[in-house]
């Protein structure tokens, strides 16, 4: 693992988040579910400025090779993956759909929203 106390910028209108399975119900719907937490629409926040390299403008989640969703969890089921952030995107890779969904919980739980700003 690595760390870094570098600050990353959203801007919330300018975020793409993408999926190799975006077909798949189970991935579609979390992104559905999980956009408001990053960004939630009562907050009246100033945005960071509109340029920059350190304003993050992609999360992908993606599964390797040829993607299979899964329908069902399993007791076996691979919950492990990878999550990646450089200056402007963030990338988390996993086996299966549930290692995405942990690598999205844990992408959400990064976001730190203060007085000014996301």
């Amino acid at each position: 693992m690595t760390a870094s106390n570098d600050v990353l910028y959203i801007r919330p209108h300018d975020l793409k988040i993408d999926s190799n399975i975006r077909s798949c119900d189970i991935i579609a719907k979390a992104i559905q579910r999980y956009e408001p937490i990053f960004f939630p629409p009562k907050l009246a926040m100033n945005l960071p400025p509109s340029s920059g390299n350190n304003i993050l403008q992609s999360l992908t989640l993606n599964i390797p090779g040829n993607a299979q969703c899964e329908q069902y969890i399993q007791q076996n089921s691979n919950e492990s993956y990878t999550l990646t952030i450089s200056r402007q995107i963030a990338n988390v890779e996993a086996t299966t759909v549930w290692g995405l969904l942990r690598g999205l919980e844990t992408f959400s739980q990064l976001i730190y929203i203060d007085q000014q700003n996301y």
